[in-house]
């Protein structure tokens, strides 16, 4: 009879710290990583560049790198793409100006 108690009990705590590690793995989830609107902007293409559209609201006019001007770009203009291009959000792309003004 002391067997089956053991047993009783035994069977008891597992379930008890299977739920309780259920309980904390929930807890401490990380949240789902979806591609959405928010996360990740459209695309455009700028004179080669691709630049996410999300950096016009950092200050830049996009629409200015369209058209006649990629034919004669300057050093200035080929770092603010490239810089737009690799920046992964707004406040790194509005830090572009400066940082190519700076080189």
């Amino acid at each position: 009879m002391r067997y089956l108690m053991a047993l009783g009990i035994a069977v008891v705590l597992v379930f008890f710290f299977l739920w309780a590690g259920s309980w904390i793995a929930e807890i401490v989830q990380q949240p789902d990583r979806e591609i959405n609107d928010f996360t990740v902007g459209r695309k455009m293409d700028l004179c080669g560049y691709e630049v996410d559209m999300r950096h016009e609201a950092a200050g830049y006019d996009l629409d200015e790198w369209k058209g006649d001007r990629c034919d004669r770009l300057s050093e200035l203009d080929r770092c603010l793409l490239a810089c737009l291009s690799r920046a992964r959000t707004i406040e790194i792309g509005a830090a572009c100006y400066e940082d190519c003004v700076v080189k």
